[in-house]
């Protein structure tokens, strides 16, 4: 997508993302089960956005780092209550500048996150930083869709989500199932004017994030459909994966 980079999706999206998304997936199960895997360790959330998973992990008691692109995204974590403490660099996560000591026990990709990684470059280079800022044993936990087949669906949609007498919000779409990429905007017209918010995705099946972990030396430890263990099979729309580092890596 021409003029898209890194930032924009949150730049553009961060004063609506806790009205619109603060509840699009299973925040207490995913705070449940990281705690649970991380044991005494540090979390390293990817994409930590607005906080909406890693203020209630730092209220859980772990401590909790995190990268994001966005200023504005991260402007509203710092306005949250115990957001302001949380420990952030602002950068790509593909390139993971973060470290601690040790390596951190559980990083962390929640939702579609990984998916905002433009390339399979940019993933595999994520896989890469993410195997070496591990400690030994550590996981890295990915929460993903999985994708329909190619043939499956139109490559370009307008679908209008809100018609008001004075608003209204298109849905527009364009996907490239060769490059496995869709591109798309949030349309918001009003009598004021246009304001558009664009996002842009590089989807990748299972198996291909299996293969991605794989090169960076990585092995998937379980896999399951949702944060409270649903048993994951071959007609799951999405996947909660736990990548681990071998203990002797």
């Amino acid at each position: 997508m021409e003029g898209f980079d890194a930032s924009t999706y949150g730049e553009r999206f961060a004063d609506v993302y806790d009205d619109w998304y603060g509840d699009v997936s299973d925040v207490e199960g995913t705070v449940d089960t990281v705690a649970r895997l991380v044991g005494d360790g540090p979390v390293l959330e990817l994409g930590i956005g607005t906080g909406r998973l890693a203020v209630p992990l730092a209220a859980r008691g772990l401590e909790v780092h995190g990268i994001d692109s966005s200023p504005a995204m991260v402007e509203r974590l710092r306005a949250k209550p115990g957001g302001e403490a949380l420990p952030v660099v602002i950068g790509d996560f593909a390139d993971v500048a973060v470290e601690v000591p040790g390596g951190f026990a559980v990083a962390l990709v929640a939702y579609n996150t990984l998916f905002n990684l433009g390339s399979a470059a940019a993933q595999r280079r994520c896989f890469t930083n993410v195997a070496r800022r591990l400690r030994p044993g550590g996981a890295f936990v990915v929460e993903a869709f999985v994708p329909a087949p190619d043939d499956a669906g139109p490559d370009a949609t307008v679908i209008p989500s809100v018609v008001e007498a004075d608003r209204v919000e298109l849905q527009v779409t364009r996907r490239d199932p060769r490059a496995q990429t869709v591109d798309g905007s949030v349309v918001s017209i009003t009598e004021h004017g246009i304001r558009l918010r664009p996002w842009h995705i590089r989807y990748a099946p299972p198996d291909e994030l299996d293969d991605m972990a794989g090169a960076a030396g990585l092995w998937l430890a379980e896999r399951w459909c949702g944060w409270r263990g649903e048993p994951y099979d071959a007609g799951s729309d999405r996947h909660v994966s736990v990548y681990r580092r071998p203990v002797a890596g």
